[in-house]
């Protein structure tokens, strides 16, 4: 009987495979945009709440794993009314929403009453009255996604604590009673999906969370916000055929929040029903950061004047693809920062995911406030990671109007796409696509990461869409090893000497291109020493002058570089 469902739900999935696939083929032309009155009313999807005026904090480091996972459910059920609990990792970007916070007028409290630093039973004992029946969960161990993961979906339809048998004997002399006991449970995939079957009208349809065990971010926040956590391996067929279908229950351009196995696999599944990820596996306090207005501060906008040219000379855009994740935002941008304590005069261009307007935008304030000559457009794919190509045409019309208004609200006017070159009418499919973005004002043009070739696979070809530029990366300083330590100054300067052999041609695309710079193998460092290396004939502009730039002088026809 299971291998008969099995093989119905393969069969299911595979029709919706291949309906998407020729719809997607077939897309109609793109519909009149929304006002900017409908996209305005698009924003602030996640529910927000006022902060208490009082900050508890307790560092993560006086908590074990499992007491850490507890605490922060108990974090999402607090700021179901008044978000109140910060935990801090460590992390530079904690210490500056906590300084942030103190400055307008919140008093944090980093000790208990007896004024020792906060621990899980004083934690779990002055908040207990936000505990639903003064009651737990238990589960068998953090170390495993299907027990975690249920003991929060428990928490977040319950309001019970997720407790480890660890933990057990401390909640129990504080009061707690347990009301579910999942530790005995074999939590597969059918279990997984009998539970959702049974609760899925429970959670909200437009967001899902993603995450395996070994994470802690996000859990917080989708016990606050009522949203589905869940996770399979991309290499658990039976998994993907299940987590198929619970996308397929969300509304189109739903956000699917942590992150995976493989990326591809993962995208791919997401973008077929419409979705786009956020990859947020290490956004730690959204149930507290979310609530938190820290800035009407928005990104500036692109160039618009009139960009003057020598016509000796071949023109770049340099794009580190480092802040295209949340987490990664929230915990470190490292490249970012450390290339702004270098004080260069060359102008670098980096990508920012614009969901960070709303659901923490206190990192909006920290990286502006230090962008000195930087330039920001938008990660991929514009609303979050999606593959425009998977969608069909209802899909790319809510995700396009879903990315029209998250880059209104944070200010970016430039976004970025990232696909794969997989069919020989992808130009045509492509030109297709980009319409439904174009339409809007607010987006004024884009750069596109396509695969294969390390996003270099479009070869800096142009399509015009609504007179708008949309460049595909035209080299990418991406060390094949994808290993930092292999990165040597030889190497650099051979690529240097690719950049310099390029035409100085400012009537036509072979005087242009974009430079993606691969953050994990590619650091500040190995970037000024490519940069030292290109000769004077090469100018370094930022993305949004090199996109006005092409928008000026060459035709607006589709264009492949000779």
């Amino acid at each position: 009987m299971a291998k008969i469902r099995f093989g119905l739900s393969f069969i299911v999935m595979m029709f919706s495979i291949l309906f998407n696939t020729i719809d997607a083929a077939l897309l109609t032309k793109a519909p009149e945009p929304l006002t900017e009155q409908a996209l305005v009313e698009m924003q602030e999807r996640f529910d927000e709440y006022e902060l208490a005026e009082e900050i508890t904090v307790v560092k993560a480091s006086a908590l074990t794993l499992a007491q850490r996972q507890a605490v922060i459910a108990l974090q999402g059920l607090v700021a179901r009314d008044k978000p109140q609990i910060f935990i801090d990792y460590g992390y530079e970007a904690n210490r500056y929403a906590l300084n942030e916070m103190q400055s307008k007028g919140h008093k944090l409290v980093y000790n208990d009453e007896s004024g020792k630093p906060w621990k899980f039973s004083t934690i779990v004992a002055k908040f207990k009255p936000y505990i639903a029946d003064g009651g737990y969960t238990l589960f068998a161990t953090e170390e495993d996604h299907g027990q975690l993961n249920t003991a929060v979906n428990l928490t977040t339809l319950n309001g019970w604590l997720p407790i480890t048998p660890a933990d057990e004997e401390t909640v129990i002399q504080l009061g707690l009673e347990k009301k579910a006991d999942i530790s005995g449970d074999n939590i597969d995939v059918r279990y997984l999906k009998e539970f959702y079957n049974e609760n899925k009208d429970k959670f909200r349809n437009d967001s899902l969370v993603h995450m395996y065990y070994y994470a802690y971010g996000m859990r917080d926040f989708a016990v606050q916000q009522n949203i589905f956590v869940m996770y399979v391996d991309d290499s658990d067929y039976e998994g993907r055929v299940f987590r198929d279908s619970v996308m397929k229950d969300l509304k189109p351009s739903s956000t699917i929040f942590g992150w995976c196995q493989y990326e591809i696999k993962f995208t791919e599944s997401a973008s077929r029903y419409g979705h786009h990820v956020i990859p947020s596996d290490h956004s730690f306090n959204l149930s507290i950061l979310s609530s938190f207005d820290a800035t009407e501060e928005k990104f500036a906008a692109p160039c618009e004047g009139r960009v003057e040219l020598d016509p000796d000379k071949h023109y770049v855009a340099v794009v580190y693809s480092d802040g295209d994740n949340l987490q990664w935002i929230q915990n470190g941008f490292s490249e970012f920062h450390t290339w702004q304590s270098y004080n260069s005069d060359i102008p670098v261009s980096w990508t920012f995911a614009p969901i960070a307007a709303e659901v923490s935008d206190i990192d909006v304030k920290r990286t502006l406030a230090n962008s000195k000559n930087a330039t920001f457009i938008t990660g991929p794919s514009g609303g979050g990671y999606a593959r425009i190509m998977n969608m069909n045409s209802k899909e790319l019309e809510a995700f396009s109007d879903q990315t029209a208004s998250v880059m209104l609200e944070s200010g970016l006017e430039i976004m970025t796409l990232l696909d794969e070159i997989k069919y020989g009418n992808f130009d045509s499919s492509m030109q297709k696509r980009l319409g439904y973005f174009s339409r809007y004002d607010n987006i004024k043009g884009g750069i596109l990461q396509l695969d294969p070739n390390n996003y270099a696979g479009g070869g800096g070809r142009v399509y015009f869409s609504d007179d708008k530029p949309f460049v595909t990366v035209g080299f990418s300083l991406w060390h094949p090893s994808e290993n930092a330590d292999e990165v040597t100054n030889e190497w650099l300067a051979e690529q240097a000497a690719i950049i310099n052999a390029k035409p100085a041609d400012i009537k036509t695309i072979n005087g242009y291109t974009v430079i993606n710079i691969h953050p994990w193998t590619v650091g500040p460092d190995d970037l000024a020493y490519f940069l030292s290396r290109l000769d004077d004939s090469v100018e370094v502009v930022p993305v949004d002058e090199l996109l006005a730039a092409i928008e000026q002088n060459i035709p607006h026809e589709f264009a492949q570089p000779e």
